[in-house]
């Protein structure tokens, strides 16, 4: 397989442009972070990419909003979400976190030919918002260190970008110069990069070829555009006072501090230059 892929990316590495909606390749990432308390939580992440565009998604957050994207859907997934909640309440216990729902509402587009990346994000409940930003704000320094990554030789590269110091681990083996989240840029495929301090990161688990579509997203007329740091200081906002954040907006929401401490998130945002 190792092989296979690294053959047909060659191979369509000069394909035109009028070709270039399907992906060339599939990666499947580990998204780690911490909570406050020091306990580890991941969320699984999918690439599709091509060598001129991208798509990194939650696949379960994407398919519900596929859901959302019609009448029939919304109705169906408002009954799945009454079915579980009165199977708890059957039960005596009601845990939101089991509850059928978003678990990452980030989508992050990128197109070379633009050197533009888009992002998608969900405010609270359900404020919808979206920035772009371009490509030139994340250089790199690629160093002379080598490691094995996923079966890949990879080489090393850092940057700062946007209030933390990163090191990426990519593999000039797969030329597609992208990556997780918004790392891009690199003469290769990032398999692996994570954040001074451990307090983030991004790690391959799988990497297939593949000819998926790299569509939009879905509702993304929906979305309001932004500053970035103004979406990033409400984003800080939330995580600091979520209850009354959601109360200020006239959701009802009673919940015990004992269920916030400890479970509210990292220490600080991915992005920590918006103060």
């Amino acid at each position: 397989m190792r092989q296979a892929i690294i053959f047909l990316l060659i191979c369509l590495a000069g394909i035109a442009a009028g070709a270039q909606q399907k992906a060339d390749i599939e990666v499947s990432y580990s998204e780690i972070s911490f909570f406050e308390n020091g306990k580890e939580r991941k969320h699984k992440y999918h690439l599709l990419a091509n060598a001129r565009q991208s798509k990194f998604f939650n696949p379960r957050s994407e398919e519900i909003d596929s859901m959302l994207s019609t009448p029939e859907g919304l109705a169906d997934f408002k009954k799945a979400q009454e079915a579980a909640m009165r199977a708890m309440m059957a039960q005596g216990s009601i845990d939101v976190a089991n509850l059928p729902r978003k678990v990452e509402s980030v989508y992050v587009l990128k197109s070379s030919a633009d050197s533009i990346m888009t992002v998608y994000d969900i405010l609270g409940a359900d404020e919808a918002v979206y920035y772009t930003e371009p490509y030139s704000e994340m250089t790199w320094v690629v160093g002379d260190s080598t490691r094995t990554v996923s079966g890949y030789e990879c080489i090393q590269a850092e940057t700062d970008y946007h209030g933390r110091h990163w090191t990426a681990w990519f593999t000039p083996e797969i030329p597609i110069h992208d990556g997780p989240w918004k790392f891009h840029g690199l003469p290769g495929l990032i398999l692996e990069v994570k954040a001074a301090g451990g307090e983030y990161g991004y790690v391959a688990e799988g990497i297939e070829k593949s000819e998926k579509a790299i569509n939009g997203i879905y509702g993304a007329d929906k979305y309001d555009k932004r500053d970035r740091k103004e979406i990033l200081r409400a984003k800080r906002a939330m995580r600091d006072n979520p209850v009354g954040r959601l109360r200020a907006k006239g959701i009802k929401v009673k919940i015990s501090q004992e269920n916030l401490s400890g479970n509210t998130g990292t220490g600080d945002l991915i992005e920590t230059d918006y103060r």
